[in-house]
């Protein structure tokens, strides 16, 4: 969302000839609207005033935040294509790895593009398994993946049974705003099937800045990691900046989380990596040196996601365990230039 703000309030500004007529709506735009403006308060602020055309002007800023989304998203797309969906794929082939003792679930994304599934289907020739009933324009033989998209998806068009696609045409989805509606298909049966597959062992959230704004999405992994009534909690690694996971930490102190220095097996070597120092001498750091030196981690991590993954493989590497799959796309991402 942050990365959304400013070109979202370029787009309301250029736009201001057909909001201008609605009255207030224009200095609302003037004083409020900014790339600082956190888009999700104010849908919720304007979806509770009883002034249509405050209401309107919400309508008006959804239909902006999902236009310059998808612009983005088709930008992205072209520019990488084929290998927009490459970590992804990595992450899918990397359970594939006999060492690795792990087993996937599935996917919970809070994403609405399709990235995620084309890996699935382009790249491993399995299936998605949405958790409700959705027709595909392909349907692989191999086994499916849990794909829960909580908040829906661009690839969706709304009709029933739902159709998808790999493309960003469609929407049925969840707008952004602090109360996000779940209670009616299929986002009442999608929210279900993410309990169950919440029944875990590890809980990895990548890419997600949990924040106030997913109280829904707290509550859910509160409840499914600490109320559980016969398995032990679930652990929650934020494959993440060392920042992002302390402001997830000091947030939601109930949760435990693990950033990457805290995962076993990975933590001491990001540590020694960045800084060329002991597990035992980092822990013994000032606050004020810590802080210098998670900055110090931080700058080397260009994609947290892809340096947990290279982590990943660099300790099945030092286990001398392979990372050759059936595919070979686990082996590629490793093999790689970083």
């Amino acid at each position: 969302m942050a990365g959304l703000q400013e070109p979202i309030s370029t787009r309301i500004r250029a736009d201001l000839d057909q909001t201008e007529r609605m009255p207030g709506v224009a200095r609302l735009v003037n004083d409020v609207l900014d790339e600082s403006t956190d888009v999700e308060h104010l849908l919720t602020f304007l979806d509770e005033s009883p002034s249509q055309s405050y209401r309107a002007f919400a309508d008006a800023l959804r239909h902006t935040f999902s236009t310059v989304l998808r612009e983005q998203l088709d930008a992205a797309r072209n520019e990488l294509s084929p290998h927009h969906s490459a970590l992804y794929a990595a992450l899918i082939d990397m359970h594939e790895i006999p060492g690795l003792n792990e087993h996937l679930s599935g996917f919970l994304t809070l994403n609405y593009d399709v990235f995620l599934e084309h890996a699935i289907t382009d790249r491993h020739s399995k299936a998605v398994d949405y958790g409700v009933s959705i027709h595909t324009l392909a349907q692989p033989t191999n086994p499916s993946i849990p794909v829960l998209k909580l908040h829906g998806s661009f690839g969706w068009v709304r009709d029933w049974p739902i159709t998808a696609a790999l493309d960003h045409d469609g929407g049925f989805w969840i707008p952004p705003g602090i109360r996000k509606p779940k209670n009616e298909y299929p986002f009442n049966v999608i929210w279900g099937r993410a309990r169950e597959l919440l029944d875990c062992d590890i809980l990895r959230v990548i890419g997600c800045n949990l924040g106030p704004n997913d109280w829904d999405l707290i509550s859910l992994i509160f409840t499914t990691q600490h109320l559980h009534s016969s398995a032990m909690p679930y652990i929650v690694e934020i494959i993440a900046s060392l920042g992002t996971a302390s402001s997830i930490a000091r947030m939601f102190p109930y949760l435990g989380v693990h950033s990457l220095i805290d995962i076993p097996d990975i933590g001491d070597e990001v540590i020694s990596e960045a800084l060329a120092i002991s597990r035992d001498e980092y822990s013994s750091l000032t606050d004020m040196k810590r802080a210098d030196a998670d900055l110090a981690i931080d700058a080397r991590m260009r994609n947290p996601f892809a340096y947990w993954l290279r982590q990943k493989g660099e300790v099945l590497l030092r286990q001398n365990a392979t990372v050759a799959t059936a595919s070979g796309i686990f082996q590629d991402f490793m093999d790689a230039e970083v």
